[in-house]
């Protein structure tokens, strides 16, 4: 089998190619063979396998990725209709359960299904399904499940009714006591300090910034998170450990640059913060 398309799409690899396109060669027939009502290209089914590799040891990827899950995420690029409904025949019923402890009746269901295939089939920046960006990268079981779950928590939170105040109280939390330079920033410059606070938020990465709405916001517990991602629950607790920190980091870097307040300054304002997180930067963060 012509492997040109993987070697193109993976980039020059010193080594021993030829255990790898033996792999490579048992990958299409493991696909073809599981999915035989669809038509992939073999040469396309390589190219991606090649994209999904590049940034890690072949040998590793390729030895534990699913070849027929990848043969049918590579068909369903093609907008086929009969490729992504044997993917939602096949997967699907990972929805109900990442939607189950919202205790769903059923045409909520039916909303958070189709919020899932509008994650997974609608066209990403290079107009590819955002499935193909998602797959080969974990658990996509798990992932659907996940998906799902934050789904029907968004459907929600639309169906509320949120104040015009929400940013005014966000503001107000903030207790910044007598200090005339922190008083400063929040009477005068209540803009530039949502600024500085969504600056901060923007920092952390996107297992963060879900972790943070998951647990603060949406109220799940770190041992569901933990089956979530596959870790113990220290580790879940350490990531968020260090995502709080991050953000209280990096918002009194923002405000000390912006007004030139001295860091002792801030001592009693971050201790406002953290002690009342979920109200003030969770907020904002799910907003």
């Amino acid at each position: 089998m012509d492997t040109a398309p993987f070697w193109a799409a993976v980039g020059p690899r010193e080594g021993e190619h030829r255990p790898i396109d033996e792999r490579l060669a048992q990958m299409v027939v493991e696909g073809a063979t599981a999915y035989p009502e669809l038509a992939v290209d073999p040469a396309t089914y390589l190219a991606y396998l090649g994209e999904r590799t590049r940034a890690i040891d072949p040998h590793t990827f390729l030895a534990r990725v699913d070849a027929a899950e990848l043969y049918l995420v590579v068909a369903c690029n093609r907008a086929d209709l009969p490729a992504q409904q044997t993917f939602e025949r096949t997967y699907f019923d990972e929805v109900r359960v990442g939607a189950s402890r919202l205790a769903c009746v059923p045409d909520e269901l039916d909303e958070i299904r189709q919020g899932v295939r509008t994650a997974l089939f609608s066209p990403d920046d290079d107009g590819r399904a955002k499935l193909l960006g998602l797959a080969g990268r974990g658990n996509l079981r798990a992932l659907i499940r996940l998906i799902a779950l934050r789904t029907g928590i968004s459907l929600r939170r639309k169906r509320k009714d949120v104040s015009s105040g929400t940013e005014d109280r966000l503001l107000n939390i903030v207790d910044v006591g007598p200090t005339p330079s922190l008083a400063l920033v929040k009477h005068e410059h209540r803009a530039r300090f949502r600024e500085a606070l969504q600056a901060a938020l923007a920092t952390l990465d996107a297992r963060q910034r879900t972790l943070m709405r998951l647990h603060e916001l949406d109220g799940v517990s770190h041992a569901r998170l933990a089956t979530m991602y596959h870790v113990d629950r220290s580790t879940v607790t350490r990531w968020l450990a260090r995502a709080r920190t991050d953000v209280l980091t990096e918002t009194r870097r923002q405000l000390t640059q912006l007004y030139g307040v001295a860091y002792s300054d801030f001592d009693s304002f971050v201790d406002v913060i953290r002690s009342d997180f979920t109200t003030s930067v969770y907020r904002m963060l799910g907003e």
